[in-house]
Parts: C-alpha cells; sequence; structure tokens
C-alpha cells in the first residue's frame, strides 16, 4: 500500500534498545560495498527472536532482518532494534520498502507449504492464493461457502491452517482432524458447518501453519497471501480478489 506524503509524516518508528548479554554469536553482515562488519544475532535471540536471513537495509547504516516475527531493523552490530518501515520518498509517492522485501519473503516461504495445504482447485486455473483460514471465523465460511465462484474465475484456494484463539483453543483440534481426514476437503467443509469428525490421529501441520502466520504478519481471518506475495487481510469477493490478481 502506497501512502501520500501527509499521511507518511505521520508515521511513528518506535525504537528499542536490546539489552547487552555475554555470550555474542556472530556473523558477517551483508553491507554491499561497504566494509564486512560483525552481526551479533545474540541480542535478537535473547529477545526471543530467530534469525533467519540478513542483509544491508535500504537505509544506510542498518541492517534489514528477517525473523521468524517477520522483518525487523537493527544497526551494524545488532546491539539496537528498528521495528518500522522503510520507504523511498523520491518519487510522486512514497514507495514502502519494506513491504517489498516482506512480499518476496511470504512469496518464498508459502510454497514451501503448499504440499500441506488443503487445496480447492479451480478447473481452469488462472491464479494460486493462499488463505489462512480458522473454522469458527463467520467471514472464513462465508468465503468457503462462495468456493466454486472463486474457482469459476480461475482462482485456485488454498488453505493455511490459523486458529484465531491459539494451539489449545477449539478450533485448533477442529482443523486438525480436518488436516487428519482421509478426505480433507470434504472434511474442512464439515468442520466449517460445524458437522462431526472423527478424533484426529496423524501429525497435522497445524502449528506449523499458525507460525508461519505469525511471521508473516497474520492477525485475523481470513488472511489472503497473493502470488505476489502481498498478505490481503479480510474477506475479498471473488470478482474484487481477480481484481487484485490482475492489476
Amino acid at each position: 500500500m502506497q501512502l501520500s506524503f501527509s499521511s507518511l509524516k505521520q508515521l511513528t518508528v518506535p525504537i528499542v534498545a536490546a539489552a547487552l548479554i555475554a555470550c555474542q554469536p556472530a556473523s558477517k553482515a551483508n553491507l554491499g560495498n561497504s566494509q564486512e562488519t560483525e552481526f551479533n544475532t545474540a541480542y535478537l535471540e535473547q529477545m526471543g527472536f530467530v534469525v533467519e536471513s540478513h542483509q544491508a537495509a535500504p537505509m544506510g547504516g542498518l541492517i534489514e532482518v528477517i525473523t521468524n516475527q517477520g522483518l525487523v531493523y537493527t544497526n551494524i552490530d545488532g546491539s539496537q532494534l528498528i521495528s518500522g518501515r522503510i520507504y523511498d520518498i523520491t518519487a510522486a509517492e512514497p514507495v514502502n520498502l519494506s513491504d517489498l522485501s516482506l512480499n518476496a519473503m511470504r512469496q518464498r516461504d508459502v510454497t514451501t507449504w503448499a504440499d500441506s495445504t488443503i487445496e480447492y482447485a479451480a478447473p481452469d486455473v488462472k491464479h494460486v492464493v493462499y488463505v489462512f483460514t480458522d473454522p469458527s471465523c463467520g467471514y472464513c465460511r462465508q468465503l468457503h461457502e462462495r468456493l466454486e465462484d472463486y474457482q469459476a474465475l480461475g482462482i485456485s484456494v488454498r488453505y493455511l491452517a490459523w486458529p484465531r484463539t491459539g494451539l489449545t483453543g477449539s478450533a485448533a483440534k477442529l482443523l486438525e482432524q480436518a488436516w487428519c481426514a482421509d478426505d480433507q476437503r470434504q472434511a474442512l467443509t464439515a468442520i466449517k458447518q460445524d458437522q462431526a469428525l472423527p478424533a484426529a490421529n496423524c501429525e497435522a501441520p497445524i502449528a506449523a501453519h499458525y507460525a508461519l502466520g505469525h511471521k508473516f504478519g497474520v492477525r485475523g481471518t481470513p488472511a489472503f497471501v497473493l502470488p505476489s506475495g502481498q498478505l490481503v487481510p479480510g474477506l475479498l469477493p471473488p470478482q474484487q480478489l481477480l481484481a487484485e490478481l490482475e492489476r
């Protein structure tokens, strides 16, 4: 999403200084043409982040870090943390560079989970979207009731599990039952219609999907991940979704 200059002026970026600790595992930070500097992951790890990758940020003097909790920025030695977005303001409208990095991460990561989704494929596939879903969510049920309308437009839907009440709630147990069923598509439809299913008896990927959603920035369901990697929260009717996909 692009913002006007007036709205951009209202943005604030909270800065948190991480506490120092004794043990400091380090790796080389990729700073492009500048001199390599030791990038210390220990401060982030103490705060509960799992660092997956890091590189020079678009803004000089910062490191862009992809973690299990999404995108953050640190200074070069990893001792200070910025949670926010970086914008290129050289054009007529600001460009959210952070979103571009997040889209690339989602685009890459979501495809690695394709085999663990429950897919409702279109007869003539033109687009494939991933949707984080919860059987207790009314908007998720509305989306599911219109699956044939999405499919008629050439849109295949691949569902990922995202129980809004967490992994110990009733929605997580229902999702586990659907993913463990012999006919997953029929089972997912059943739990969204409040039909009973047998108890789950498999290692379902519910926890992994839930963690992936948090990493992507999911805060509710349904949440679409488009082929571009863009995360779109909320219910998108079929024609509106098609317009987004063809923009």
